[in-house]
């Protein structure tokens, strides 16, 4: 597993110094890949070199942490933040679970703490990576195709076949008949054709986009199970659960269940 990329941000080199020497990062598994002492110069530096975690002081000049947490959160959609903050106003935790904040550290700095903290976000990404390595090999079993024969017509066929079911995947009637009469060739013909090119039957192809499409709507969307089924053209909430476990090893719920994190206004009320 990559290490962890951290960064850290703060006006005084004194905090930063010392959320560097607190924890032993590296036996971690984190390496911290710079610091900044504004918003502004983080936001230039993380460009060449994107971190996995931002550590940032709420009280800084021209751009607070929150600020800069709203900032973050619309370029990097899934980097963790970490709010450092020396008060317990109760605002602030809404505020900060509005950005997306999952996890803050109260001044002074507690070694413990910052240690549990830096476990759960370590917890959070390996899952994260885990989950994104396997929705990449998904995807690439999935949807992608073997190679084109050298038949062209065939290929053609294939290619107006993909283009069907792409424009009608939605639709719950969405099958091998209609889509052969579509592309005006027998059920059988296009089902030979289409399985000695991708190696998959018709149906398969079908299914194994629609379940890709699902993971999408489940990493993007708050929708529920039955929602995302109507969507993809799925009628049955019941066979949609059974279609992705099949195709991903997981239930929607443990799926889900991967992605979650811990809810800061939980624990800000527990402080």
């Amino acid at each position: 597993m990559d290490q962890i990329k951290a960064f850290l941000v703060d006006d005084e080199y004194l905090e930063r110094t010392l959320i560097k020497y607190s924890i032993p990062w590296e036996k971690l598994g984190f390496g911290i890949a710079g610091e900044a002492d504004s918003g502004e110069e983080m936001l230039e530096a993380i460009k060449a070199n994107t971190p996995d975690v931002i550590f940032t002081d709420i009280c800084m000049p021209f751009m607070d942490g929150l600020q800069m947490a709203k900032k973050i959160r619309e370029l990097y959609a899934d980097m963790e933040i970490v709010i450092i903050t020396g008060h317990r106003d109760f605002s602030f935790a809404k505020d900060a679970i509005k950005i997306g904040v999952a996890e803050y550290l109260l001044k002074p700095i507690d070694k413990q703490e910052l240690l549990n903290v830096s476990l759960r976000i370590k917890s959070r990404i390996e899952k994260k990576r885990a989950l994104n390595g396997e929705y990449q090999s998904v995807q690439s079993g999935l949807i992608h195709s073997s190679s084109l024969p050298k038949d062209e017509k065939y290929s053609d066929l294939v290619m107006k076949t993909i283009k069907v079911i792409n424009d009608s995947l939605s639709d719950s009637e969405l099958s091998l008949k209609n889509i052969a009469e579509q592309v005006y060739v027998n059920p059988s013909y296009l089902c030979r054709v289409f399985k000695k090119e991708t190696n998959k039957n018709v149906t398969d192809y079908i299914t194994g986009l629609r379940i890709s499409k699902s993971l999408d709507y489940l990493n993007n969307t708050n929708l529920k199970a039955y929602e995302i089924a109507e969507k993809i053209g799925i009628n049955d909430s019941h066979y949609f659960s059974i279609c992705f476990k099949k195709y991903t090893g997981k239930s929607i719920q443990e799926y889900k269940r991967l992605n979650l994190k811990v809810p800061i206004i939980a624990k800000f009320n527990n402080a």
